[in-house]
């Protein structure tokens, strides 16, 4: 039986172009006036959920202190942006910025978790449209990288949703780029690489305004475009320029495959520790600004060494794993200074009965005393020289904000406490100071 549907038309390559049929124009026109027509609700937008703060609060200070802690933290984002990001142009709108007034910087010494004062901040921000770029740096916050980023996503989105209460506005007012001084990255592609020249000295809120960057990007991005059937010719005849983004993207891979990535991350690791140097000097000087809330708890006196002998070696190594002592060498509140794969630890056994082990880094960050001197109260080690103390299962420090002594993984196995030289020589490489002998430790 035959089809008495009509054989589908092939397209003759060599025809000239020939107008749509009057019923085509007329169901396209007739399409038109049906969406013309239409009455397009809103739908409500859900309100962003408050963000979960990932850090603890950090202890009160004085406010010689803090305002100290303040200018030592914008002082490390200077060298920042100074000596890495601008002169090897990763930013190519930093320099620029900043010397027309449109990036603005804050620090806010995060003594409570209260988000109030940050929504504030971006209200301020918001209200001047003349600040593109608006960072706040929070110094002392330990936090790890990625919930740091999940935290400024979702700080940016509720506070977005504050603003168009406030101020009346439709769409969103900022975008964010989370900067954090151990940002992972990745070389498989350009933009995988970014987070890396976003590893700021602190971690740091970076507020962008979304009309800024449009005005930036327009015509240089890799958003979709709508174009006109009748204009598809022209439109694909036009030559398209390299995405803005994409462009700066593979130049900072260049650049970073031309300075070496191991020196780029080198650099920033050390503008991180510098940070965290100045901060120790100031909290921790002998002369603070205001002493009440900063400063030693005790003033800088020789107390009595009670364990000035070298640290003795470790057992021995097997499989990468080194044995340093005896478990029941440790007594209750007991230390034992050891050196393993040149790096110096102490074993501690926390105070009472049946105390857990713990493996620290074997000085005080403070001036470098031996932690072996230390006295142990419970869970807590204290240096008795100027009255720092720890806390066994982190290494923070419960009196010095931001201070920190390195703990290392630790394990009970044939009678003997071992370590991973994995560990040590990976804090070695990243963290280790110079010591010597004739250094006044105290």
């Amino acid at each position: 039986m035959k089809d008495p549907s009509p054989a589908p038309r092939r397209a003759d390559p060599g025809a000239e172009p020939h107008e749509a049929p009057d019923d085509e124009r007329a169901e396209a026109r007739a399409l038109r006036a049906f969406l013309a027509a239409m009455e397009l609700r809103e739908l409500p937008r859900p309100p962003a959920p408050e963000p979960v703060v990932p850090f603890e609060a950090l202890p009160p200070i004085a406010p010689g202190v803090e305002r100290a802690i303040a200018a030592a933290a914008l002082a490390a984002n200077d060298r920042y942006l100074e000596t890495f990001l601008e002169p090897s142009s990763f930013c190519p709108f930093s320099r620029g910025g900043r010397s027309r007034g449109l990036t603005q910087r804050y620090v806010h010494y995060a003594a409570t978790t209260e988000l109030e004062p940050l929504y504030e901040r971006m209200l301020e921000a918001a209200r001047e449209p003349g600040k593109a770029v608006v960072q706040v740096i929070l110094p002392l916050v330990e936090v790890a990288p990625d919930a740091w980023c999940r935290f400024c996503h979702a700080l940016t989105a509720a506070g977005n949703d504050r603003l168009r209460d406030r101020l009346g506005c439709e769409a969103e007012v900022f975008a964010v780029a989370p900067l954090h001084p151990e940002l992972p990255y990745s070389t498989v592609n350009p933009h995988a690489l970014i987070p890396l020249f976003r590893r700021t000295p602190d971690p740091t809120i970076q507020w962008v305004r979304l009309d800024a960057l449009d005005a930036l990007y327009r015509g240089r991005s890799a958003d979709t475009v709508f174009v006109d059937p009748g204009n598809v010719a022209a439109f694909l005849a036009t030559p398209r320029r390299t995405p803005l983004y994409d462009q700066i993207a593979e130049t900072n891979m260049r650049m970073a495959a031309r300075l070496g990535l191991p020196e780029v991350e080198r650099a920033l690791r050390d503008m991180a520790r510098a940070a965290r140097e100045s901060y120790a000097r100031i909290l921790l000087s002998d002369e603070p600004p205001e002493v009440a809330g900063g400063g030693c708890p005790r003033r800088h006196q020789h107390a009595p060494v009670t364990d000035a002998s070298p640290p003795r070696p470790a057992l021995f190594e097997r499989d990468g794993k080194w044995a340093l002592l005896r478990a029941d060498e440790l007594a209750p509140g007991g230390r034992v200074r050891v050196l393993a794969q040149a790096v110096e630890v102490v074993a501690v056994r926390s105070g009472g009965e049946g105390g857990d082990l713990h493996v620290l880094h074997g000085r005080c960050p403070h001036r470098h005393a031996p932690l072996s001197d230390a006295v142990v109260p419970g869970d807590h080690l204290v240096c008795p020289h100027h009255g720092w103390d720890f806390d066994l299962a982190t290494g923070r420090s419960t009196g010095v904000p931001g201070a920190s002594v390195a703990r290392f993984g630790s394990w009970v196995d044939e009678g003997l406490l071992w370590v991973e030289g994995a560990e040590l020589g990976a804090w070695s490489e990243r963290e280790a100071l110079g010591f010597r002998d004739d250094d006044d430790v105290l």
